[in-house]
C-alpha cells in the first residue's frame, strides 16, 4: 500500500496520481545497455581487461539505479482535501498542502518537455508555503486535477447563507 493511500483521512478520496514520464525509464535502461555494450566490446577486444569491463558495467548499473530509485520512491497525488508529495524509501520527506491554502499554480515546460509532454509544477500557498514538484508526465492533467479539486474544496467551504424572513408589518385590523 502506498503512502498516499495510507495517509487518506476518513472522508478523503484520491482524485489523481501523477506519474513520471517514460523518457526517464528509457534513459536509465539506455545507460545500462550502452555500458553493457561497451563492457562487452572491451572484453572482446582485450580479454585481460576484465576489471575495466566490470567497472564499465557497474557504472551503467549505478546510473540506472540513480535514475529509477527516486522514481520508484516518489509519490505525487491530489485528494479532495490536499496535495501530497512524498519522496524517499528508508527516510521519507513529505510535503502536503491543504487545497484551501493554495494561492497559485505555475507551470514550467521547456522545448523538450513540450515536445514529449513533461513539465514541472510550482504550487504557491499562503504564507511561506511553496511546493516545487519534480518533472512529471502529462503535467497539464495534474494541474487540471489540482484546479478541479481546489474548486470543489472551495465550493464545499463556501458558507451557505441563511435566509432570515423579513419582519412583516402588522396587519391592519380592519377597524375603520
Amino acid at each position: 500500500m502506498s503512502y498516499i493511500e495510507k495517509s487518506l483521512g476518513q472522508n478523503e478520496t484520491l482524485h489523481y496520481r501523477a506519474h513520471f514520464h517514460w523518457i526517464y525509464h528509457v534513459s536509465a535502461w539506455g545507460a545500462l545497455i550502452l555500458s553493457a555494450v561497451i563492457a562487452l566490446a572491451i572484453f572482446l577486444y582485450e580479454p585481460r581487461n576484465l576489471l575495466i569491463s566490470g567497472i564499465t558495467l557497474a557504472v551503467g548499473l549505478i546510473i540506472l539505479l540513480s535514475i529509477l530509485v527516486p522514481i520508484w520512491t516518489t509519490e505525487i497525488g491530489v485528494t479532495n482535501q490536499r496535495l501530497i508529495h512524498k519522496r524517499g524509501w528508508l527516510q521519507w520527506e513529505t510535503h502536503e498542502m491543504q487545497l484551501g491554502s493554495v494561492e497559485g499554480v505555475n507551470f514550467n515546460q521547456d522545448f523538450w518537455g513540450r515536445l514529449f509532454d513533461y513539465g514541472q509544477l510550482q504550487i504557491h500557498g499562503t504564507g511561506d508555503q511553496d511546493m516545487v514538484l519534480p518533472s512529471v508526465g502529462d503535467p497539464l492533467a495534474l494541474r487540471s486535477a489540482l484546479q478541479e479539486a481546489i474548486g470543489a474544496a472551495q465550493r464545499d467551504l463556501t458558507p451557505v447563507e441563511e435566509t432570515i424572513p423579513e419582519p412583516r408589518a402588522p396587519a391592519d385590523s380592519g377597524a375603520a
